[in-house]
């Protein structure tokens, strides 16, 4: 079969760029034909993707309104010339047969994150040309009559999807991103301690861990607070992720924790951070399925976020982590990050973290992904 992916970005260090990577490697390895079209330079997106998979550097312009839409126009023709192959799209475009919600609805993250805005910053969502533009694309591609197939990743998304959009349910199928377990995997305690000390975690203070690019939707500003309110002053948090750090350090220093907060930037591998913290918290605004929550879970780590966070499925509260119901509930998510540092690396509790993630496989998930193609291109 011959099968075209779509995505702008091919190398960035996210989510949804980790899953194109698995999913064109595992098509590849099931010799399938995987032509994956995105806006980088072609020796750099080539070298992510692998040997086995071809790669067309798709022409855009402008910024970010205009590359939006000029990437869905051209890569309709270029799949137009092209020739028949399964247009698989992981980005918003325009007439896609099979498309992958990895990024959720922008309606609902719009709809979600509104109340949280100052009202100037309202009215400038609301004006935006690029949600708008964004809007507008997101319709017509829910809407398309060439549309066959929807993969949403988590149980949140599919139910956005059909409310939002009235999409039939029976075209809309549920597949979770898979877990690499070479790479995120529980640590015995001895490695685990070597491991804390070589990353300067504190002797006999427990960590707290963030990660994610995007600190506002990801509620940095609300775990900062939370952190600031706990009665442990031995622990530290640890934030990892792309941002801009200044706000986030005044919050911090007002806050008088700036000592214990450091901030570690963008990282190419954050398994040693899941294996050596003591809980992650990520109140967010809005995730589709966050693979951080996945990858933490993996790792025996327990996860404190939202209930607008899709991988919050994976979550039972006092078990494995704990679920709050708005990101900016100081009072829950205090409480929720004292109950686990209490039970600071708790067997049992690690345990079911990655109880909670073990049928997750990168297989399973090209597999499922792989049945939904044949259904469209049949």
């Amino acid at each position: 079969m011959k099968i075209a992916l779509l995505r702008q970005r091919v190398t960035t260090l996210g989510g949804a760029e980790t899953t194109l990577g698995y999913l064109t490697r595992g098509l590849a390895a099931a010799g399938h034909e995987v032509t994956v079209y995105g806006i980088e330079s072609a020796p750099e997106a080539q070298a992510a993707l692998g040997p086995k998979a071809a790669y067309v550097r798709v022409p855009v312009w402008g910024g970010k309104t205009l590359r939006l839409l000029t990437f869905a126009l051209s890569t309709r023709r270029l799949l137009k010339d092209a020739g028949p192959q399964v247009a698989f799209s992981l980005e918003r475009v325009l007439d896609p047969q099979v498309y992958r919600a990895g990024d959720g609805c922008h309606r609902e993250f719009l709809s979600r994150r509104a109340p949280y805005l100052s009202p100037l910053a309202r009215a400038a969502q609301t004006l935006s040309l690029f949600h708008r533009v964004m809007l507008l694309v997101e319709r017509r591609l829910f809407t398309s009559p060439g549309l066959r197939r929807v993969i949403a990743n988590s149980r949140q998304v599919r139910e956005e999807i059909i409310r939002l959009y009235g999409v039939d349910p029976a075209r809309v199928r549920v597949i979770v991103n898979g877990l690499d377990r070479q790479r995120f995997h529980p640590l015995a305690a001895n490695a685990a301690a070597a491991l804390r000390r070589r990353l300067g975690a504190p002797e006999d203070g427990a960590v707290v861990l963030f990660v994610g690019s995007g600190f506002e939707r990801k509620g940095l500003t609300y775990l900062l607070q939370a952190f600031g309110s706990l009665k442990d002053k031995g622990s530290q948090l640890w934030v990892v992720g792309k941002g801009h750090i200044a706000p986030y350090l005044r919050a911090a220093e007002r806050l008088g924790v700036a000592d214990r907060v450091r901030f570690w930037g963008p990282v190419t591998e954050t398994a040693p951070f899941y294996q050596a913290a003591t809980v992650l918290a990520l109140p967010t605004l809005y995730d589709p399925c966050s693979n951080v929550v996945l990858e933490a879970l993996g790792c025996g780590l327990p996860t404190v976020t939202t209930a607008a966070n899709g991988a919050a499925e994976f979550i039972t509260s006092g078990e494995n982590g704990a679920i709050i119901p708005q990101p900016d509930d100081i009072a829950g998510l205090t409480e929720a990050l004292t109950t686990f540092l209490t039970r600071d690396r708790d067997p049992q509790v690690r345990q079911a973290a990655a109880q909670a993630v073990a049928g997750l496989s990168w297989e399973s998930t090209v597999a499922q992904t792989l049945e939904v193609l044949e259904e469209a291109g049949s």
